[in-house]
């Protein structure tokens, strides 16, 4: 997890977590800018990246996401006052076994290349 940091890497790395454990985030990114996660493998019973309010400048490439919920952004409008996610990058990622969590309320989304 990274909580109000600036300029990392995860790179390299393997997370697991049994299929059925609940609340068993692989890798949790919040308040923090500049994080980099990179050519790691990641398997739990929730989300393989969470990325929750505040997270600026973020870049995931090279992941394997089995199972799990995939990657979630943001906390489904939870608190109202939060502070939004800006720029994340995600590139060759793999989803095998990864479903819907939950429904989201809505959001907004702008300059979203694909």
């Amino acid at each position: 997890m990274t909580n109000g940091c600036q300029n990392v890497k995860v790179k390299g790395v393997e997370v697991t977590a049994a299929g059925n454990s609940p609340n068993t985030d692989g890798i949790h990114v919040q308040s923090s800018a500049g994080v980099t996660i990179l050519n790691s493998r990641i398997g739990t019973g929730d989300d393989c990246i969470s990325i929750g309010p505040g997270t600026t400048n973020l870049w995931i490439e090279n992941i394997s996401c089995r199972p799990g919920h995939g990657i979630s952004i943001g906390s489904l409008g939870k608190q109202l006052h939060e502070a939004g996610v800006q720029n994340v990058t995600v590139k060759t990622i793999t989803f095998t076994g990864t479903g819907l969590a939950r429904g989201s309320p809505g959001g907004y989304c702008s300059s979203t290349p694909l």
